[in-house]
Parts: C-alpha cells; sequence; structure tokens
C-alpha cells in the first residue's frame, strides 16, 4: 500500500502544474516566489487579499527594521535590490513599495494570484499533493507557506505551539497594530518637535529622513474606549511621498485566535478607536495635530506573533543575542530582542542587540511534511528567539533562501546533487552537499551569509546558567547597547529589573507583587536608567516580602540573574 501511495505521489509530481506554489504575498512569499522564478522554476503565488506586499503595503508598516554591521547592511541579495528600489532608507511609501515589488514578480515571471483564501489542503505520505482555494487547486511538488500565521503549514499538519507558550508564561502573543493614515499635519514642524524630544529633553525621540519617533509623554494621557482591548504606544511615523503621514501607535490586545474572518471584525472594530486617538492629538497638541484629518486605516492588521513551527530545529534567545553561526545559516539576522508588550500597559521587551547571527535552514522546515518550507515569523523560532527574528528584511532573506533551497532540490540532477527520492526537505537539510550548494548561490545571488562581528559568550561569568535561563522567557532585559554580549559583570539597570519583575508578575501574579513593582516604577522614574543600589534593591524586595541581598554598592547583571532566577520560578 505504501510503494502505491508513493507511486501516485510522484506521478502527481511529474505531471503538477507547477513546480512550486508560495501561499502568502507577503514580502518574504514575494522573494521566495522571485527567486524560485528567477532560478528556472515555474511558480504561483497564491494570496487570500486583494495585494502584495503583506504586512509592508497592506499593514503599512512603512519602517523597515534594518540592521547593519561595519559592512553595511546584513541582508543582501532581494531585499538590497528591494531597499535601493523603494528609497535606501528606512521609511518609504506603501505604493511605491506595492509597485517594486509587482515589478519583480512581473520581471521574474512569477503568476500571481489574488483573493484566493485557503480552502483546503490535499496531503498524502507526509507530503502536500494540492492547496485549494475558493477558485482553483494549485499542485505542485513542493509549496512554501510564506502567511503571517503560516495558516497553510497549520492545516496540513505540522505542529506548533502558539504565542510565548514555549515561555511557561501563558499562550498570549504580542499585542497588534492598526496603522492609520493623517493628512493635513505640518511635517516641517513634527521634525522639529521629534528631534528637540531626543536631542535636548533626551527622551529617545527623533526624525530622520521620512522617519519619526517619539511623542511618548503625549499619548500617555490617552484612555481607550477598552483599556483591556486597545492602548496607545509613543508614535511612529513614515512620511508618504502625498505629503500624509503613516502612524503606528494603536495596540490591539487580546488577538490569540487566528481565525482570519475574527481578525478583519477585529480591525474593523479598531478603526473606531482610531478615531478617538486623532481627536486625542488634536485636542492636546493643536499645534502640531489641530489640523490632522484621518485618511483611513490599514486594510490589514500589523501582527507581531501568532503561532511558531516546530521545525527541524528552534532557534533560541541565546543564539540570538550572542550571534550564533551554524553550517547551515541561510541568512544573517541582527535587529534589537525588542518585544511588544502582552498587556495593555505593560512595559515593551527589550533583551539587548545581538551580534551578527545565523538562521539555519532547519528552522524553515517542518518535521511532520516532506515537502513545505515555512517562510515568516511562524516559522521555526523561540517565542524570544522572534522578537529579532522576525522582522522583514531577515524575513526577505530567508524568502529568497526557499525559494532557491527549491530549485536547488527540484532540479537536483542538473546541479549536480543526483538525484534525491521524492524531494525531501529532511533529507535536503541532513546533507552536507546540498547545503553548500545552497549557501554556494545564495553567496552567488548576493546574500550574506557571514559577518565578522561576533558576540562574547560569558560562560564562566557569575550568572551564566540563569541569565541564559531567563533570557529564553523574555525576564532579562538589557539596554541597546549590551551588543552580543549578557553583560554579566555590567551593573544591573533599576528599569530593567523592575521590567522583569513586571512582566513575569503580569503573568503569573499575584497582583499585590504587581502593584509593588509598578508603584516603583513610579517612584524611582527618574532612576530607571541608573545602576541600581543594594539599598534601593533591598527596599523593593523588602516590599515584596523577601529577604535582602548582603553587601553595599551596585549589583551586577550576573548577580541579578541569581536573584531574579529564585524569585521568577
Amino acid at each position: 500500500m505504501r510503494r502505491c501511495i508513493a507511486l501516485l505521489t510522484l506521478l502527481g509530481l511529474v505531471w503538477a502544474q507547477y513546480d512550486l506554489v508560495v501561499y502568502g504575498a507577503t514580502p518574504q512569499g514575494i522573494t521566495a516566489a522571485v527567486a524560485a522564478a528567477q532560478e528556472g522554476l515555474k511558480v504561483a503565488l497564491v494570496e487570500p487579499g486583494r495585494g502584495v506586499g503583506g504586512v509592508l503595503t497592506q499593514g503599512w508598516l512603512a519602517t523597515l527594521d534594518v540592521a547593519k554591521d561595519g559592512e553595511g547592511l546584513l541582508q543582501g541579495g532581494l531585499f538590497r535590490t528591494f531597499y535601493r528600489l523603494v528609497g535606501g532608507e528606512a521609511s518609504f511609501d506603501v505604493k511605491r513599495a506595492e509597485d517594486v515589488f509587482l515589478g519583480m514578480l512581473r520581471e521574474a515571471g512569477v503568476e500571481v494570484r489574488l483573493e484566493e483564501p485557503l480552502d483546503g489542503v490535499e496531503v498524502a505520505a507526509a507530503r502536500i499533493l494540492a492547496l485549494k482555494t475558493p477558485k482553483a487547486t494549485y499542485q505542485a511538488p513542493y509549496f512554501v507557506d510564506a502567511s503571517d500565521t503560516a495558516e497553510l503549514a497549520f492545516r496540513a499538519g505540522a505542529s506548533f505551539t502558539l504565542g510565548r507558550e514555549d515561555t511557561g508564561l501563558d499562550r498570549r502573543t504580542m499585542a497588534a497594530t492598526l496603522v492609520f493614515r493623517l493628512e493635513g499635519v505640518p511635517w516641517g514642524a513634527v521634525f522639529l518637535a521629534l528631534n528637540y524630544e531626543g536631542q535636548v529633553r533626551r527622551t529617545g525621540a527623533g526624525a530622520w529622513g521620512r522617519s519619526g519617533w517619539g511623542f511618548g509623554e503625549l499619548v500617555r494621557g490617552y484612555v481607550a474606549s477598552d483599556l483591556s482591548r486597545y492602548a496607545l504606544r509613543g508614535l511612529n511615523l513614515a512620511r508618504q511621498d502625498d505629503g500624509t503621514l503613516l502612524v503606528n501607535a494603536l495596540l490591539l490586545f487580546g488577538l490569540e485566535g487566528l481565525d482570519p474572518w475574527d481578525l478583519e471584525r477585529k480591525r474593523q472594530e479598531a478603526a473606531g478607536e482610531v478615531e478617538r486617538v486623532v481627536a486625542f492629538l488634536r485636542e492636546k497638541d493643536p499645534l502640531l495635530f489641530g489640523t490632522a484629518r484621518l485618511a483611513g486605516v490599514a486594510p490589514a492588521l500589523y501582527l507581531r506573533e501568532s503561532r511558531h513551527l516546530k521545525a527541524l530545529y528552534r532557534l533560541r534567545a541565546e543564539e540570538v543575542l550572542l550571534g550564533q553561526d551554524f553550517p547551515d545559516a541561510v541568512a544573517l539576522g541582527g535587529y534589537p530582542l525588542d518585544g511588544q508588550a502582552y498587556f495593555p500597559g505593560e512595559t515593551p521587551y527589550l533583551l539587548g542587540t545581538p551580534a551578527p547571527y545565523g538562521v539555519p535552514f532547519r528552522t524553515l522546515v517542518p518535521r511532520e511534511l516532506a515537502n513545505l518550507l515555512v517562510v515568516s515569523q511562524a516559522a521555526g523560532f523561540d517565542n524570544v528567539a522572534a522578537f529579532s527574528a522576525r522582522v522583514v528584511p531577515l524575513q526577505m532573506a530567508l524568502g529568497e533562501a526557499a525559494g532557491v533551497a527549491v530549485a536547488r532540490l527540484r532540479l537536483a540532477p542538473q546541479v549536480g546533487l543526483g538525484r534525491v527520492p521524492l524531494g525531501s526537505f529532511q533529507e535536503f537539510a541532513a546533507s552536507p552537499g546540498a547545503l553548500q550548494s545552497l549557501r554556494q548561490r545564495l553567496w552567488e545571488r548576493g546574500a550574506r551569509l557571514s559577518s565578522k562581528e561576533k558576540g562574547r559568550v560569558e560562560a564562566g561569568g557569575v550568572g551564566y546558567r540563569e541569565a541564559v535561563s531567563l533570557l529564553r522567557r523574555g525576564l532579562f532585559a538589557g539596554p541597546y547597547y549590551l551588543k552580543g554580549s549578557l553583560g554579566l559583570s555590567e551593573p544591573m539597570l533599576l528599569g530593567d529589573l523592575l521590567a522583569n519583575l513586571e512582566h513575569y508578575y503580569r503573568a503569573k501574579g499575584p497582583e499585590e507583587r504587581l502593584r509593588v513593582v509598578l508603584k516603583a516604577r513610579e517612584l524611582y522614574r527618574e532612576e530607571l536608567q541608573q545602576p541600581l543600589q543594594r539599598s534601593l534593591l533591598n527596599r523593593i524586595l523588602q516590599a515584596l516580602g523577601e529577604a535582602p541581598v548582603p553587601g553595599d554598592g551596585r549589583i551586577s547583571r550576573g548577580e541579578a540573574a541569581r536573584l531574579l532566577f529564585r524569585l521568577l520560578p
């Protein structure tokens, strides 16, 4: 019977209408499709929505989370081409970005199918045979799931964790965002105000080129219509070619349900909250926002997190932070371990800036399916590792790697890899020769796979084991300037210690301890970025009902790791 199924499967692959079907016209889906087509494959790109570009053009996330080292951008290849074509700076015009994506797809010869949501998946002998939509059935020997929620892989039988389930805290997902558009805002005045905030008042605000970020104090007074569902963070602004501003600021909570119809309903409900936000801005700062008019909301939500694939290999937080390299690395990452809140009012997560790290090909390969790769923030990353690995530039590089990998496997005899029975990605991932061929081809296409900058592993330092354990749970905050290091010998900052306590007590309780931590943040607000003194630490511990720590002077991050490991079981 197995031999019969295998034979029927092979016959189906031979007569399939495409070499590759990519589900999801996200940025990474586009690079996967384009790369595979450039390598000689017949490719279909199937998208449930009305346009291409995913979070960048439909979610209006018009600022790229770029990472660099001494040699420049950490991602080359198709991402660097896209970056150059949209202007060569962090923020860009979303209409121009969509035009660039369409041009890349057209030039590569990819067949694009829009408004075709997933209706079903046909699976046999651990292989996807067909992807079904209400309009058509797509057959291919290989598939790439580039959707934000890995819906194709999930429905085909791949296994996942949800949200931060792997941390043991809960199964929540990071807040999503509904981006909105403002017209009538004087950009020159906004530009000056943000730079005054950042350079004179030292608030971290700023503006450069098309980008602006800040106004944290301004939005602090906003009271949402539903405090359990919405919160307003500091404004991230991206100026568009028509003079309007795209505003990334309204956070949506409680989106653990991944049904696309439910997400759309919540997006429409959040549009009403946006109207309240704009009215608030006009009232609170009439000089800057008094003439602002709401010109629309994004057609899709910006989803930061959903599922996480149980891949052949799961990338871990310390491997990201310390700049781990892998023999099967197919892209470089380096964006900060920067996570959004899980609860309204929660302090955002900042766990330090990684040294450039490699992302293994194995993180894209499900355990259960032989002919599918998953390329999105839902790929094989632990929850905290995804704080960095989820960003679009890295995902676009991984998409290109996936497309080239499919071509290497599909054309195995022609590229010198011999015959691979039925073309299994698990076999491909276990073959040093196949991986070397993939990496060599990516390098020839302009990808970056290594960096001269390295992390600093402090395995013998005080608190190393405890710090790694806490980091994997998102409970070992660190400032941006700690690059590629746990900084165990550095002083622990008061704000970082309180953030760790807050994050744990919000998830696990008790409520009384959370109140103590939040009160400490309020009372010592001016000292949050200062090294933590033992005297102050002991006052906080006493209020929490915990024993004091001996000695005087500053407490190091290594010592703090040991203390937190005891306090946060």
